[in-house]
């Protein structure tokens, strides 16, 4: 039963959510802010939930690794709690407490799904006593806030030793393979990828030179391949072909993969259509349709996840919209260690967002010509419809928050 300070909580802070709504706000973090002034310790309901919590964190990948797990199990027929904005810092988790909460106070779920931030995960961690985690990677994002990339690695080493049944996590990065050191009451289980298709997957020691990196010649789970819409993973238990045809890009099939090995070990073997046809989260590959032009949204942050998603549609247009708003980074020099040359091959390139010309300049040393610089999105996203029947567009988090809602307004406003 809950407790009548935690009710108070929840029925206030859903009044203020519903009222953010009607007024049009997106009202995901508000509610939880004030849940936390008022009662910090509402986020210890999560462990109520029955079959526990799984922490996705790390650098890259985490809403779209959380994203797949949830679809899964719910396929599955479990009923799942998870933080489905993206909001992953204390507040956010409250703000979904709040929301999904009933009446009594209650969290009516069998499992809890959850992507936290690196710092809050290793921060949370003694709290929530996760029952499993993945760790995804450990990459050079957000130096004014996170410091060196060693510190990001013992943030998530700290929420490895809080895991009390497993750890899935990356064994190709090298910041994370010895993570099974840090493990101490949790089963540690390795995925990652093979040398054939390392290529794919640059980080932070080979942004310039694969020859020097050294990957383990092992996995528990390991990413064998992936070509048009099927992707292949071994294990010690033989090999499954998957259809991936609705993830674009090699990081979304890495992550897939991470997805697999934690089902796998946690719920026992599972059949390949529990985990095909899955699609990823919003800004992550998503596909908007307007009019006649087929978008693919790629959110980009960091120079080894935007290497990675060039991947995505080679050869087709391309829109790459850069701010540099403090939820993206106010430093933008990362994009000078981007391996943009393969943009040369698209059929065209077009910059927009506040940092339309840095980014235009960049590719510009690389000899490729922007066709446009305009820093309005609005009016970019306009032109480049225009112009194109596809393409992709390449986004920091806030422009693509934006770019979302403007897609909506540019789709109610053409001629059906």
């Amino acid at each position: 039963m809950s407790k009548p300070r935690d009710i108070l909580t929840i029925w206030l802070c859903k009044v203020i959510y519903k009222v953010m709504r009607l007024r049009g706000s997106h009202g995901a973090a508000l509610p939880g802010l004030i849940a936390e002034k008022l009662n910090p310790n509402l986020i210890k309901k999560l462990t109520l939930i029955p079959e526990g919590i799984i922490v996705v964190s790390g650098t890259n990948g985490k809403t779209t690794t959380t994203h797949l797990l949830a679809k899964t199990l719910e396929r599955m027929g479990k009923k799942v709690f998870t933080n489905h904005s993206g909001s992953n810092m204390t507040r956010g988790l409250l703000a979904s407490i709040v929301r999904f909460s009933n009446l009594k106070g209650e969290l009516e779920y069998d499992v809890a799904i959850l992507e936290i931030d690196e710092a809050y995960a290793a921060k949370l961690a003694p709290i929530l006593k996760p029952r499993a985690a993945i760790l995804t990677n450990v990459l050079r994002d957000q130096l004014d806030r996170f410091g060196e990339i060693d510190h990001t690695a013992r943030l998530l080493h700290t929420l490895a030793e809080g895991c009390t049944e497993l750890v899935v996590y990356n064994a190709a990065d090298s910041r994370l393979n010895d993570i099974p050191d840090s493990v101490k009451s949790a089963k540690a289980i390795s995925y990652g990828f093979s040398n054939e298709i390392a290529e794919h997957f640059p980080d932070d020691d080979s942004l310039y030179s694969l020859a020097s990196r050294e990957l383990p010649g092992k996995y528990d789970y390991c990413l064998e391949s992936s070509t048009t819409g099927e992707c292949r993973i071994t294990s010690n238990t033989g090999k499954v072909l998957i259809d991936s045809s609705r993830l674009p890009g090699w990081h979304n099939v890495l992550n897939l993969t991470s997805v697999y090995a934690l089902v796998t070990e946690v719920y026992g073997k599972q059949g390949k259509q529990l985990f095909s046809n899955l699609k990823p989260p919003y800004g992550r590959g998503e596909i908007i349709t307007i009019g006649d032009t087929e978008l693919t949204l790629q959110l980009v942050k960091n120079p080894n996840g935007f290497r990675t998603a060039m991947g995505v549609e080679p050869g087709s247009p391309a829109l790459v919209i850069i701010n540099d708003h403090i939820a993206d980074g106010r430093d933008v020099s990362w994009l000078w260690d981007v391996d943009v040359n393969s943009f040369s091959e698209r059929q065209m390139v077009a910059t927009s967002g506040t940092r339309a010309y840095d980014m235009a300049v960049r590719l510009k040393y690389s000899d490729v010509e922007s066709v446009f610089v305009e820093p309005d999105i609005k009016l970019a996203l306009e032109r480049f419809i225009s112009e194109n029947k596809s393409g992709v567009i390449f986004l920091t988090y806030t422009a693509m928050l934006r770019s979302r809602k403007l897609l909506k307004q540019i789709a109610k406003g053409m001629p059906s």
